[in-house]
């Protein structure tokens, strides 16, 4: 038992994320991590996720603040990314290295590793493509083939999860629920139901050979025949309109339905748990990131391709029902304001071709918690 405030396993992987794993020392080229000789699947970890701030008072313990509360230290906001020798240098001299200057060093690589990201996509150099398959598992990779029944690709590095999370997904794969058997494509803006578990093969080259088999895509309806919905302000309001509640349907509802689906954060409602976006989870981790918006982009891919199993009403649809492909997503502010963040969407849409719109969603600061179904029958919520 530990009184320290320590990081979540989340909040470890977005500071290396956000460091583009590499030490945020000022001048150290240090990369922190790469492959152990130990097994093919090892890795040598030598990186660490330093508190700014102590995690704990008492001996030893550095530039600790009492006024802070247990989340606020184990927050990644008291996060910093460095190599192990580092790590301990900051810890033995408190003195040159205070709060404000670890934090700085921080704020300057994490803007150096951004910018440097731009500048790839900028020149047309080749840059990380971002799988994910099911929920819990991302990795940076290289799309070999797209055959009617059969996706592949080369596993480079993982983002989230590990080889063993993605053994366990196909191993568990006929008691993993319909809507996580997925496979979603940043370069293509496409995603795929999974037609069975995926295979993996260690190539002799050391990499990994993942194999995806997927159903055709889903079925779309066209913009045009979006059903009636109620009409948003732009101050995200429902309107009146001659003393009635104004409706939008068709074309003009397309704005509101891309906006309502992202603004939904999953695990919000009761009766559809898993209904929704992982946003302000990412947000919160990898806001001003790259990889935030590179994420974001994979959550709007599986709002527009992977189909919804509305168990309560017994039918399946995709969020969005009428968008086939996502282009782009491009975020248009450093922070959301009032919980809102503005961002531009660039979408083929059945029945329009390509449409591009700005529009902003919802992304609350802190976890939204809900009561279960469960909880609502039994009476365990506030009135």
């Amino acid at each position: 038992m530990t009184n320290r405030d320590e990081f979540s396993p989340k909040t470890k992987v977005a500071v290396a994320l956000r460091a583009n794993q590499h030490c945020a020392f000022r001048g150290c080229p240090q990369a922190t991590s790469g492959p152990s000789d130990e097994s093919p699947e090892a890795v040598n970890m030598t990186g660490v996720a330093a508190h700014i701030h102590g995690a704990a008072s008492g001996r030893g313990s550095r530039r600790y603040l009492a006024s802070m509360t247990p989340d606020q230290r184990s927050d990644i906001s008291n996060a910093i990314w460095l190599c192990t020798y580092h790590a301990d240098l900051i810890d033995g001299d408190e003195v040159t290295y205070t709060a404000d200057a670890i934090r700085a060093m921080k704020r300057e690589h994490e803007a150096n590793v951004a910018a440097g990201q731009r500048s790839t996509r900028l020149t047309g150099r080749s840059g990380r493509d971002l799988i994910a398959i099911g929920p819990d598992i991302v990795f940076v990779g290289e799309l070999l083939g797209v055959e009617s029944a059969l996706w592949s690709f080369h596993l480079q590095s993982f983002v989230d999860g590990d080889v063993h999370t993605l053994i366990a997904f196909i191993d568990r794969y006929e008691q993993t629920a319909a809507i996580s058997r997925y496979v979603l494509v940043e370069s293509l803006g496409d995603g795929r139901v999974l037609n069975g578990a995926p295979s993996v093969t260690k190539e002799k080259s050391g990499e990994y050979l993942v194999r995806c088999p997927v159903r055709p895509t889903a079925e779309r309806i066209r913009a045009d025949e979006l059903p009636s919905s109620w009409a948003l302000s732009y101050s995200h309001d429902i309107m009146l309109k001659n003393g009635n509640w104004a409706m939008v349907s068709g074309v003009e509802a397309l704005p509101q339905q891309i906006k309502t689906c992202l603004s939904h954060q999953k695990g919000e409602s009761p009766l559809h748990h898993d209904f929704g976006t992982r946003l302000a989870e990412y947000c919160r981790l990898l806001s001003g990131s790259p990889w935030f918006e590179q994420l974001l982009k994979l959550e709007v891919i599986r709002q527009a391709a992977i189909p919804y199993v509305d168990t309560v009403h017994n039918r399946h649809y995709t969020p969005f029902l009428c968008v086939t492909r996502v282009f782009g997503i491009t975020i248009l502010a450093d922070a959301p304001t009032n919980n809102w963040l503005p961002i531009r969407v660039d979408l083929d849409v059945k029945g329009l071709g390509r449409w591009q719109h700005d529009l902003s969603v919802c992304v609350p600061r802190e976890p939204i918690r809900r009561p279960s179904l469960d909880d609502l029958l039994a009476g365990q919520h506030e009135a």
